[in-house]
């Protein structure tokens, strides 16, 4: 199975291979394949790169201008109609991440966040603009407790009817509106409307400098007729290392579903030894053995 969706870049043992630094404001070149390695120099987006040997542990040895070192394989393409993507984390460090889409449109439930902050379990939120135009107060008080805001796009479209400049113009929008909301830009990472993507929209994404996430596992907490047990059911059944799993804080029935499942969920999952993370750490390669599971917070 497929983990970190890299595409477009060979592994080369000759001559360098040109590639361009995509889905990210700047990548960092390091002096090892290693995230705890020093970095030597920023490549920003756009940027080209010399790949000039295999990966190892998720890291491509490269030149940058006169600087040799090391950049994420996630970041580089050979081919910008195929990017990298990120669906599923690599497998070995027992991580789960949970991504709460927002932009359904009904009343949000804040008692997830409640809960998310009160079993100290980090998640990743993809806010839509013009949600965030209307629920300020919320953003704020998410960059308060520390979490990523992705983008989810500014409208409730599927960009994959659209056409180029619309999908751009769509992104640019919901940055411009979190940024408004939050005073910061959104953390570069978008998740699409509906899961509607493919190739094209992805690379669209990846050229403003965002990386294209898509979840392992959708929960369908979405629908009117959700439940607790819907949703705790079909995370504890499909969950495995790595998965990335989609929820919503304003759907229909988030309040009586995810509201109520979450809970369980987190504590039964640290219960089986998956570690919860964001979208950040789940897109860094696995390091067995130097992580451990994350423990539930001890009680008064």
């Amino acid at each position: 199975m497929v983990v970190l969706f890299v595409s477009g870049v060979p592994r080369v043992a000759g001559a360098p291979v040109s590639a361009t630094v995509v889905s990210t404001p700047a990548l960092a070149i390091r002096d090892c394949p290693r995230i705890d390695c020093k970095v030597v120099a920023d490549a920003s987006l756009g940027t080209s790169v010399d790949v000039t040997g295999e990966a190892a542990d998720g890291y491509l040895p490269i030149r940058y201008r006169d600087t040799p070192g090391w950049a994420q394989e996630l970041f580089l393409a050979t081919d910008l109609e195929h990017v990298p993507y990120l669906e599923q984390g690599e497998a070995g460090c027992e991580r789960v991440a949970l991504i709460f889409n927002i932009g359904v449109g009904w009343e949000p439930d804040t008692g997830i966040l409640d809960t998310l902050s009160e079993t100290e379990t980090p998640a990743t939120m993809f806010a839509m603009g013009w949600w965030a135009d209307q629920h300020p107060s919320i953003l704020e008080r998410m960059v308060e407790d520390d979490y990523q805001i992705g983008s989810h796009g500014y409208e409730a479209i599927e960009l994959t009817e659209r056409p180029d400049g619309e999908v751009i113009q769509d992104v640019r929008d919901a940055s411009t509106a979190i940024e408004h909301a939050t005073e910061a830009s959104p953390a570069p990472y978008f998740t699409a409307f509906a899961a509607a993507t493919n190739e094209r929209v992805r690379a669209l994404v990846a050229e403003e400098g965002y990386l294209p996430v898509s979840a392992t596992l959708l929960t369908a907490d979405w629908k009117e007729d959700a439940t607790e047990d819907m949703v705790y059911d079909r995370i504890m059944d499909g969950v495995e290392d790595g998965t990335i799993v989609e929820l919503h804080l304003d759907a229909p029935a988030s309040a009586e579903s995810t509201g109520r499942a979450l809970p369980r969920v987190i504590t039964d999952l640290r219960a089986l030894g998956y570690r919860f993370v964001s979208i950040p750490e789940m897109a860094e390669p696995c390091v067995p053995g130097e992580q451990s599971p994350a423990s539930p917070p001890a009680s008064d």
